[in-house]
């Protein structure tokens, strides 16, 4: 063989392996998806959506019929809607305003008389009766499109939010117009469409259902401030609150988003107009336009053909692991919560376990981590979940407590009292796993509390830490020593919070 076909000889070779590494590489990505999937498959893990959207409701069942109209007509151009009189207004440390009792209903941006709002509620009557329909259909099926995968569009969240105002709203007014009866049924309405949404598998649905779960806490704790509500209506009230579920609702999204996120992937791979449907959010022709999550870029049609390229070839699988394995962390975490009863493992467990975003250097860092992205936050999400899990037990208790009180004209010396007549068994600290703390003052007075985040007693202490500051004093603060269920503010205390507002 002569120097000239040698140096052929070897350009094609060489040319040939260039070609062949990346197309290996590629196969070899490929098989490591489909190798964990099959894995997960074996290990009982549903993949496919078909596997993971809940089954359709009856129509006989469905609740959203009955709200429709409601959900529709109330507002948040309202004192209803956007000046809600405060519910639990957290003013210090374990201290907190009873609404009720305030003279005008004074918020952040506006102040609006009593009479102010009775018209209002007066005017949305009628809306407002239709969510006691609920309490014979349990089940909100808003036929959501969990097909449509990143197209999916949620319309109703907004105005279930928004209902849970207006219903915390008129549990307020009927309590200042001395109607607790009234009240009760305005919350356990508000516990009911949390109830209804529990099957609904998005991650911010799930979301919406623990912010309106804590805004039903807020009106609950004012029932029990003293008012003349009965061992029925607040019994009543104590079986909405038990029905409840947080933590497996939020597994269930978990495992949805993850079978939505294969299928999605899937698709992209297979199709430009899905590629640049979804990735073009990466690109913009003006690079100064605003701050995204991901930066921008200026980009030739051509280059974001070699992204394509390059991201269907062999950054989406590496991602796709990633994501993959970083949503059986999740879902592991949070079974195993449940299972103990202990949520530190939140904390420790998916903290510590969860993969970590890396920045590449080169183009296109933001498509490189678009499926193990979408995990971010999600750990938040579990803690939340475990914080509204702790915050239902201290409420079903502190009903357990009122109605012991009203049958015994006092407070028990244990919570082991409570049991079997008002609770089965003693509720449990989800930050512990061991029971709620609870002991009786000699001047009326209880203290209930979780031992909060950092899972460690202080004695029922809701102070922050030393050299801690902050300008919120809700009871669950992730930073409080322990989480209090609060005790009411003193005239005094409201007098002084009110003045530092004003200086601020």
């Amino acid at each position: 063989m002569n120097r000239r076909r040698k140096i052929l000889a070897v350009v094609f070779i060489s040319l040939g392996v260039a070609i062949l590494i990346p197309i290996v590489h590629h196969y070899q990505l490929r098989a490591a998806v489909n190798a964990y999937i099959a894995e997960l498959k074996a290990r009982g893990e549903p993949m496919d959506l078909a596997q993971v959207i809940p089954p359709s409701v009856p129509a006989e069942q469905n609740g959203v019929l009955f709200i429709s109209n409601a959900l529709a007509k109330l507002e948040y151009e309202s004192v209803a809607g956007s000046n809600t009189p405060p519910a639990m207004r957290m003013i210090a440390p374990g201290k907190a305003m009873i609404g009720r009792q305030r003279p005008n209903i004074i918020g952040f941006d506006a102040t609006n008389s009593w009479e102010d709002l009775g018209r209002e509620l007066a005017a949305a009557k009628s809306e407002l009766d239709s969510f006691q329909y609920l309490t014979n259909h349990p089940v909100l099926d808003f036929n959501v499109e969990y097909q449509k995968g990143f197209d999916l569009l949620l319309p109703h969240l907004a105005p279930l939010k928004r209902s849970a105002l207006w219903l915390s709203a008129s549990a307020v007014y009927n309590l200042h117009q001395q109607n607790p009866k009234s009240a009760c049924t305005d919350v356990r309405a508000m516990l009911a469409l949390v109830k209804g949404e529990t099957d609904e598998r998005i991650l911010i649905s799930q979301l919406v259902r623990i912010a309106i779960a804590a805004i039903g806490e807020g009106a609950t704790w004012e029932i029990l401030r003293g008012t003349n509500a009965s061992d029925e209506d607040l019994a009543q009230l104590q079986r909405g609150w038990q029905s409840l579920d947080f933590s497996h609702s939020i597994e269930q999204s978990f495992v949805y988003e993850r079978a939505e996120n294969l299928l999605e992937y899937e698709q992209i791979r297979k199709s430009s107009d899905r590629f640049n449907k979804l990735w073009g959010y990466f690109y913009s022709s003006d690079v100064s336009s605003g701050e995204s999550f991901f930066p921008k870029k200026q980009r030739a049609l051509s280059l974001r053909k070699w992204d394509e390229l390059r991201w269907r070839w062999f950054w989406s699988y590496r991602d796709e692991v990633r994501g993959l394995k970083a949503y059986q962390v999740l879902i592991e975490t949070t079974r195993r919560a449940e299972t103990n009863g202990d949520f530190r493992i939140i904390k420790s467990l998916a903290g510590s376990n969860l993969p970590q975003q890396t920045r590449e250097p080169g183009d296109g860092e933001g498509l490189r981590n678009f499926f193990l992205q979408s995990t971010f936050g999600s750990d938040a999400a579990l803690r939340k979940s475990a914080r509204m899990e702790t915050a239902r037990n201290t409420v079903v208790t502190a009903i357990a407590l009122r109605r012991y009180q009203l049958r015994h004209h006092q407070l028990p010396a244990a919570l082991e009292k409570l049991t079997p007549d008002l609770l089965p068994t003693v509720p449990v600290d989800c930050m512990d796993g061991e029971s709620l703390r609870y002991r009786r003052n000699t001047d009326g007075t209880f203290v209930l509390y979780s031992v909060g985040e950092d899972g460690k007693d202080d004695g029922g202490d809701p102070s922050l830490p030393k050299n801690v500051e902050s300008s919120s004093f809700y009871w669950q603060s992730s930073r409080a020593l322990d989480w209090v269920w609060p005790q009411a503010a003193t005239p005094e205390e409201i007098q002084a919070w009110y003045v530092k507002q004003a200086k601020n």
